[in-house]
């Protein structure tokens, strides 16, 4: 074998190795938070859920002036909260499409349309999920260890032509 191809494999067994460690569970929010500083998992940007705002926000886009990209889209969308025990980070934001269509503005007339769908716009991220290490036990109490799980996650929704496959 040659120096590059050992050093591969080195490394490759170096990462198949850091997210293997067993460790209690008091202990693995710390863990966790390491390894996810080690392995660039960030806490996702979004933090706050959006407006109670329910049904596909028509009536705003009359004389409606917004900065907000979900509010300003044909395609509406909120951030709702998503908690996944087990995970880390263990809640996040996702996003939710308030019309079933896209909203049209010809003149002054602004109505939902149904030729076009709304349709999430989902990006695969990156998690620690907490799997409880087989016979592996510290006195009673039960150990775990931290693997890597990509996770789709819709950040927000975009207009699209209906799909006509019959």
């Amino acid at each position: 074998m040659r120096v590059p191809q050992i050093l591969i494999i080195v490394l490759w067994l170096a990462a198949l190795c850091a997210c293997k460690k067993c460790v209690r569970k008091e202990k693995l929010d710390e863990e966790a938070t390491r390894t996810m500083a080690r392995r660039g998992i960030g806490w996702h940007s979004i933090s706050t859920p959006s407006s109670n705002t329910t049904g596909c926000p028509v009536d705003l886009y009359q004389n409606w002036v917004s900065t907000d990209d979900g509010k300003r889209s044909i395609s509406p969308w909120k951030y709702r909260e998503v908690t996944k025990e087990g995970f880390f980070p263990s809640t996040y934001m996702e996003a939710e499409c308030l019309c079933t269509g896209c909203i049209l503005v010809k003149g002054n007339t602004v109505k939902e349309s149904m030729d076009y769908n709304s349709k999430h716009l989902v990006v695969s991220r990156l998690f620690l999920k907490r799997v409880l290490c087989k016979n592996k036990r510290n006195g009673t109490a039960e150990m775990y260890k931290l693997e890597i799980a990509q996770v789709d996650v819709a950040v927000g929704c975009f207009c699209a032509r209906p799909n006509n496959k019959k």
